[in-house]
């Protein structure tokens, strides 16, 4: 009997420890993220142009846009299925936990579903040539961001600004592209995405203290370690202890105890997650500029030994003569998930400068001119620049100066003679 829950307590160990280093420990350049995220969707790929040639393959392209939501829909659907059917009848039995829970469990459910439609179905901030003047909050640093034209759209790039592939727009103050919730995160819906986020960390851990309480409940009501167990293939009599009394209650209540395992495990690695992105706002980062600066790091890390072991070789004379970032090459707009750039073609957000060869101090490392201040950096998040009334107010003028430049030119076209 101990064999039993042994290797489920394994798997769901192992199960945390994969979450959390896909979601968090992994680089972008590690073997474990390539295979997830690159190899096996090519191989898949390859497997269905055989098999269903490019038809095929253009519907997997579009099944696989929306995968992760609809595993998501599948995973908590199912799961709140299994909690209505089995958790709420173990609650109706049960002394221990009030039935009060059952009532909070539906709004549970329903908070759950509304933060995933809002986080779904909200805007990140779309910015289009006439809507520039409303998005336009932040200054070019020349480091991640240097003012030049989006080469696919056509106008001026703005600063923290990145093209979206997926929805083929350009989204302000971009962060990640989300599969779970089918959406782009930018700067007007970031603070949704958080809010999803929150609302499903709850969700997940009340579940698994509310379903804890049911089986240590029926521990105790059953006195069960003071029972009496027998092994099923041999007859045997068993000494109760924690893992004979876990394996009863996990074959005794199969589907409640996989929902309790499944809720420990995302609640452990959904609040690493919100912890990551915490302290990316505390630094005043998005995702993508989180990875920018990734890059940056080992660009000064490599220059600097480098500069460092040609002055002890004597092959630079003044030690004081610094390049700045000149040589640092362009860096590079990639495809960005949730842990990072999605595809091997994407993996790097640096070109590196091909024309330089001498060695140059790189000087300091740069600061992050957008990092206010922790306090500064959640209220652009609570309350983002595009929204505020003075960003509006500069919209609103911008239009009306559209509209009445095509009013004065409609009005000149109009007076032209015509030529009979």
């Amino acid at each position: 009997m101990e064999i039993g829950i042994v290797p489920l307590i394994f798997l769901y160990v192992l199960s945390c420890i994969w979450i959390t280093y896909s979601c968090l420990l992994s680089t972008e350049q590690s073997t474990f993220s390539l295979f997830f995220t690159d190899k096996i969707p090519r191989i898949l790929l390859f497997l269905i142009s055989k098999l269903f040639g490019t038809k095929g393959v253009y519907f997997a392209k579009k099944v696989a846009d929306k995968l992760l939501a609809i595993i998501y829909l599948v995973i908590v659907l199912g799961a709140w299925s299994v909690m209505f059917t089995y958790g709420y009848e173990f609650i109706g039995k049960s002394p221990h936990v009030d039935s009060r829970h059952k009532l909070s469990g539906y709004l549970v459910f329903l908070t759950c579903m509304w933060s995933w439609r809002k986080a779904s179905t909200s805007s990140p901030g779309y910015i289009t040539e006439q809507s520039i003047p409303k998005y336009d909050n932040y200054p070019y640093d020349n480091l991640l961001y240097v003012n030049k034209n989006c080469p696919t759209l056509g106008f001026r790039k703005l600063p923290r600004s990145k093209y979206d592939r997926f929805t083929n727009r350009h989204v302000a103050r971009f962060d990640h592209v989300c599969g779970w919730i089918d959406n782009t995160v930018g700067e007007e819906n970031y603070r949704i995405f958080l809010m999803f986020l929150l609302v499903h960390i709850g969700m997940c851990a009340y579940g698994t203290v509310l379903t804890y309480w049911l089986f240590k409940g029926e521990v105790q009501d059953r006195d069960l370690f003071n029972a009496i167990f027998f092994n099923g293939q041999t007859g045997e009599e068993v000494q109760a202890n924690f893992w004979v009394i876990s394996h009863f209650i996990f074959m005794k209540n199969f589907h409640l105890c996989a929902v309790f395992l499944l809720m420990g495990a995302m609640s452990v690695a959904l609040g690493l997650f919100f912890l990551f992105h915490l302290y990316m706002v505390c630094k005043g980062m998005t995702t993508n500029e989180y990875y920018k600066w990734r890059q940056v790091r080992k660009w000064h890390k490599k220059e600097a030994n480098k500069y460092m072991a040609a002055v002890i070789e004597g092959k630079v004379k003044d030690a004081s003569l610094r390049n700045g970032y000149a040589g640092m090459g362009e860096m590079l707009d990639v495809d960005v998930g949730c842990v990072g750039p999605t595809n091997a073609d994407s993996r790097s957000t640096l070109r590196s400068n091909e024309v330089r060869n001498e060695t140059m101090n790189p000087g300091p490392f740069p600061e992050n001119i957008y990092n206010l201040g922790i306090f500064e950096n959640l209220k652009e998040v609570i309350f983002p620049r595009s929204l505020s009334i003075d960003a509006k107010e500069q919209y609103a003028a911008a239009l009306a100066t559209v509209e009445i430049r095509g009013k004065h030119t409609n009005k000149n076209i109009s007076n032209k003679p015509k030529i009979k």
